[in-house]
């Protein structure tokens, strides 16, 4: 994008290798291996970056370099990876677990996994690296309380958003699920409309409106 269009808010490649904690060579790499999106390019020829849509790519392909991909497999994840949402349920009411599920069919782009228990869902969360938790605060072994605490302590999980979902709902609860690291709340039992807000807020998907979303 070339042009006169203004540079407020974004960053030249040095200024993003510093906000990013990585050496300006590798933004100029990834950028030429179409890894990363440059924002903005200058008469000049200089590169702008916009920060926050780039530290979020920077932290996707240092979660896919991880499992040991290469380079030259990575693009094509990369890709997938941000158009699929991943969505870690942790409950073991099948009914709330079948209720979400059929609530989310054909709506996006998606990828569901379920978990019955505290001790699997803290393996799942880091094998999966979903880009939401679905958790139930009452759960066989480790409580939700503790699985959100984990999640929250792991830096590679830092844009994983949690929903919490109670049939527990009193203040105490409230501020036990705001101290814990939630990003939202939701009581028992689910309805459709609040449920459905809640996700597509949490994803940063830009229509929420259920009747404009169902497809039959």
């Amino acid at each position: 994008m070339r042009g006169n269009k203004s540079r407020a808010g974004y960053l030249k490649i040095g200024e993003m290798a510093e906000r990013a904690g990585v050496l300006p060579s590798t933004i100029r790499y990834y950028t030429d291996m179409g890894l990363l999106k440059v924002a903005l390019i200058t008469e000049g020829s200089h590169r702008f970056y916009d920060p926050e849509s780039t530290l979020d790519r920077l932290f996707k392909i240092k979660r896919l370099l991880s499992h040991g991909l290469s380079l030259t497999d990575l693009q094509a994840q990369l890709e997938k990876h941000l158009s699929k949402k991943k969505i870690l349920i942790v409950d073991d009411d099948e009914a709330v677990v079948d209720f979400i599920r059929d609530l989310l069919k054909n709506r996006f782009d998606h990828e569901l996994q379920v978990a019955g228990d505290g001790f699997n869902a803290g393996r799942m969360v880091h094998d999966f690296e979903p880009d939401l938790v679905i958790l139930d605060l009452m759960l066989p072994g480790i409580n939700g309380f503790d699985v959100c605490k984990q999640i929250r302590k792991d830096p590679l999980l830092s844009k994983t958003k949690v929903l919490i979902v109670t049939g527990y709902d009193t203040q105490e609860v409230r501020e036990k699920v705001k101290a814990s690291g939630a990003d939202d709340y939701l009581p028992k039992p689910l309805e459709l409309d609040p449920t459905l807000q809640k996700i597509y807020s949490l994803l940063s998907i830009a229509s929420a409106n259920p009747n404009a979303l169902r497809k039959e």
